[in-house]
């Protein structure tokens, strides 16, 4: 089994992984890792808990201009929840790296707070398709200029109550994006 640096992952990150003991990665890490680092779309599919946030976290940091402040990574949830979770994610692996900086927007939160963050210049978005709507139409979030797309369950994503929000926030972004589907079903539709 190979490890993250064979991945292509720096040892920085490497060593907070180990920090909180993730020493070997999964195989969704494994196919996903190289692909997404190279820049490649992708679909990837695997069981809930088997890593496929980090399956993209990872090579998004890789990839992240540090001297850029507008919103690079933008990774869109069904809910709430998730949003925190996967923000808290990143939130480790960002404590020692200067010029990263992420938030999570979501419905039922202090949209004065979210707008406050913004101002000062997120890399990565972590949001609900309502909110980032909300954040678009007041023009207080800028997808002009993103690198990265990531629909997290996009099974859930892209499901008839979704589906036209999610395409809305889809046409904000640059077709030069890269596109990234992870979910734990991926239904033929998809």
């Amino acid at each position: 089994m190979s490890d993250f640096s064979s991945l292509g992952i720096s040892s920085p990150i490497v060593e907070k992984l180990r920090g909180h003991g993730i020493a070997k990665p999964t195989p969704i890490q494994q196919q996903a890792i190289p692909s997404v680092l190279k820049g490649t779309d992708i679909i990837a599919q695997a069981q809930t808990g088997t890593g496929k946030t980090f399956a993209f976290i990872l090579p998004i940091l890789e990839k992240i201009n540090l001297e850029a402040e507008q919103v690079q990574a933008l990774i869109v949830t069904p809910t709430r929840e998730l949003a925190l979770q996967i923000t808290e994610e990143i939130e480790k692996l960002i404590s020692d790296i200067n010029g990263v900086d992420v938030l999570a927007v979501y419905g039922g939160q202090d949209v004065d707070k979210q707008l406050k963050k913004l101002k000062k210049g997120m890399q990565i978005v972590v949001g609900t398709p309502g909110r980032l709507l909300d954040h678009i139409r007041r023009e207080t979030i800028r997808l002009s200029e993103i690198s990265f797309l990531v629909l997290d369950e996009a099974d859930q994503m892209l499901h008839i109550g979704f589906l036209n929000e999610v395409e809305d926030i889809i046409r904000e972004t640059p077709a030069s994006r890269q596109t990234m589907l992870f979910s734990a079903t991926m239904p033929p539709e998809i």
